[in-house]
């Protein structure tokens, strides 16, 4: 399955090229020469590193997962950067990809109209797990499918790609037409190059017994198609390698190995050389090694990391490391220590971005911690990845720093149950979820939000509510004769005395000027209360008084009493009164205290708790309200003989409907 007489063919033309433009331009032939020259040099340097028992790693051939769609249609963009007129390169070519039930080779595949080659590729790959970059090296070596601007030209698309692979195309016999197309040379591919591993299943009755290229025992393997060049023997180290003797059966000469990128001799065969030599170019060392701190690592550990699933890569962010990933976890090195991490912990570190993350670099070992159950936590440069029942996240200042001070996993807040979350509500935050609350970081503020009070807060649509941010943690106090929790808000406050209060807007702003529930109001006794009577507005009953609203008078606190008493006789803020406009002390006459409304003001003095409202209370300001002669209020207004009447410490006010309000002294 081979095109190694086709591939000689094509070198043999490419060299002719190369010679006879030096014959006709002397200086562009030693410009092309020197190029040949540098790249025979540079094969040279990499063949020696060539093992034909060891070609290529199981490891490297069979991971599925080394590149994705949109990397390998990347990787074809950079090696076909044009295409020659009205050819399809494979950058571009595009083919139906029926629906594959699954088999002992490869997983089912779902069908896709249109799919480009990089998305056949990847998903061939995956579903037989041998790497998209070994399917690339065999379209190169088979066809130079991947750098070829039109690779056969003037034929149409199906007969350029028909043989893609070489699959069904021995050296001694004609290709098989049933294995002609694309799709089928690249999943044919994937599958066979499983397949001569003999997988589980595929032993015994109906199926081919793959064993003249057996693993750990010599074996003679063929220079080249022509017997009477001879054959090596070989003992082959892994199934990859044997994969692909069974592939391409010729293992190369001395000759062919010296020749580089070109022509060796009448025995030589190039398939298997070419192979490493493209693999090795394109995509690093057919091989994993693991050396240095992460090899002292490894080493103790090799149960539970197994296999190196690739080789070292060097990272610069966050001070610079290193790490390799194995076939159950990833080993990480920097200046922060060597360590591995494996499942959850892996996974989530990957998702954040690795040691180029949020997280930086491990600095610590998986410990196990018992908490409000059990669980793992993995330290690292900037934060930490918590794994329990409740979940697996990362806690990353400065979320981090606030959670230490409640306990961490053994305090209130218990095991992160989620990663952070950065709201998009006005001002911007972060707050992250535990099993006992929340974390909540806004600007300089970092709080715990827990219990009841956290309830209320998302019920009341959290951020994004008439509350906002948290501002201090919750404190438990006694006020009042009262015990109980309050938590201060941007805009209000949360109180729980029994039930769960809110206190928010204007009317939480006048609350917490009044010091809240240790100030003269207390605790709230109600809920937020609207009235549409008088402009409308809201008000809230607390132990020590009502907070009132209104968007013309604004907010003010009337303070339990008589005052408060008579204002709720006289119909509150829907009564003849209307919205608190203010309240404090008067020193007139024998002192007190008034409250404005709307629509009027009460007095409370030694005289008596009235209301004063309409022309009276006009007539009465007029006069000079308590410093006048009049003195404070001794009764509310009364009718008497068809007009109304109110009564003071030193006359009255009289008002009918002909002469308006008159003051007499008594």
């Amino acid at each position: 399955m081979s095109a190694t007489r086709r591939t000689r063919t094509r070198i043999r033309r490419a060299i002719a090229v190369v010679v006879g433009v030096g014959l006709v331009v002397a200086g562009v032939g030693i410009a092309a020469v020197n190029e040949q020259s540098a790249k025979a040099a540079q094969a040279a340097s990499v063949l020696d590193g060539f093992d034909p028992a060891n070609i290529i790693d199981d490891a490297v051939m069979f991971n599925g997962a080394t590149m994705t769609a949109a990397q390998i249609q990347s990787f074809l963009n950079a090696k076909q950067p044009s295409c020659a007129s009205g050819a399809t390169c494979l950058k571009s070519v595009q083919v139906d990809m029926p629906r594959m039930t699954a088999n002992l080779m490869c997983k089912a595949m779902p069908a896709q109209a249109s799919a480009t080659a990089a998305q056949v590729i990847a998903a061939v790959g995956k579903a037989c797990n041998v790497s998209p970059q070994v399917i690339l090296v065999m379209l190169q070596k088979e066809q130079t499918l991947v750098t070829g601007r039109m690779p056969y030209s003037g034929e149409s698309v199906s007969l350029i790609y028909r043989k893609a692979t070489g699959l069904g195309c021995p050296d001694t016999a004609a290709c098989d037409p049933n294995k002609y197309g694309l799709f089928n040379q690249l999943y044919g591919v994937a599958y066979w190059l499983v397949r001569y591993t003999t997988p589980p299943g595929t032993t015994g009755a109906g199926w081919t017994s793959y064993s003249w290229f057996p693993v750990g025992r010599p074996a003679g393997i063929l220079y080249n198609p022509n017997a009477t060049c001879g054959a090596k023997t070989v003992t082959i180290k892994n199934k990859a390698t044997a994969s692909l003797y069974y592939y391409t059966p010729y293992v190369p000469n001395t000759s062919a190995l010296s020749a580089g990128w070109g022509i060796g001799n009448s025995c030589s065969a190039y398939g298997n050389r070419n192979f490493y030599l493209y693999f090795t170019t394109w995509f690093g060392s057919t091989h994993y090694v693991v050396t240095g701190a992460i090899n002292t690592y490894w080493s103790k550990n090799k149960s539970a990391y197994g296999d190196p699933a690739g080789n070292a890569v060097k990272v610069s962010a966050n001070g610079g490391g290193s790490y390799q990933r194995f076939a159950k976890g990833t080993i990480y090195t920097s200046d922060a220590g060597t360590f591995g991490l494996t499942g959850s912990t892996a996974s989530k570190y990957t998702a954040t971005g690795g040691p180029s993350g949020a997280l930086g670099w491990p600095r610590k070992a998986l410990i196990v911690r018992k908490g409000v159950q059990g669980g793992t936590a993995q330290s690292f440069q900037k934060g930490t990845i918590y794994v329990s029942s409740a979940g697996t996240a990362a806690v990353l200042a400065p979320v981090y720093a606030k959670y230490g001070s409640t306990g961490y996993e053994g305090g209130a807040l218990g095991w992160p149950t989620a990663d952070a979350v950065k709201s998009s509500a006005s001002g911007g935050a972060t707050w992250q979820s535990f099993q006992g609350g929340r974390i909540v970081v806004a600007g300089s503020k970092s709080t715990v939000l827990t219990g009841s009070v956290l309830s209320m807060w998302i019920a009341r649509k959290a951020e994004r509510g008439t509350l906002g941010w948290p501002v201090t943690d919750a404190s438990t106090i006694t006020a009042h004769g009262r015990k109980g929790v309050v938590q201060t808000f941007q805009s209000g406050t949360i109180t729980v005395q029994g039930k769960v209060r809110t206190v928010t807007g204007a009317t939480g702003s006048n609350y917490v000027f009044h010091g809240g529930p240790t100030g003269t109001l207390g605790w709230p006794t109600g809920s937020s209360l609207h009235a549409s009577a008088n402009g409308g507005g809201w008000y809230q009953h607390f132990q020590g008084g009502d907070v009132f609203w209104n968007a013309k008078t604004g907010s003010h606190a009337l303070y339990t009493g008589s005052m408060l008493k008579l204002f709720d006789a006289r119909g509150g803020a829907s009564g003849t009164l209307g919205w608190l406009r203010s309240s404090g002390k008067d020193k007139g006459g024998i002192g007190g205290a008034v409250a404005v409304f709307q629509n009027g003001r009460i007095y409370s003095s030694k005289a008596g708790t009235k209301a004063v409202l309409g022309d009276i209370l006009a007539r009465y300001l007029a006069k000079g309200g308590t410093k006048s002669v009049l003195g404070w209020p001794t009764s509310n207004a009364y009718g008497k003989g068809g007009a109304t009447v109110q009564d003071f410490q030193h006359g009255r006010i009289t008002w009918t409907k002909a002469g308006g309000a008159k003051a007499t002294r008594s």
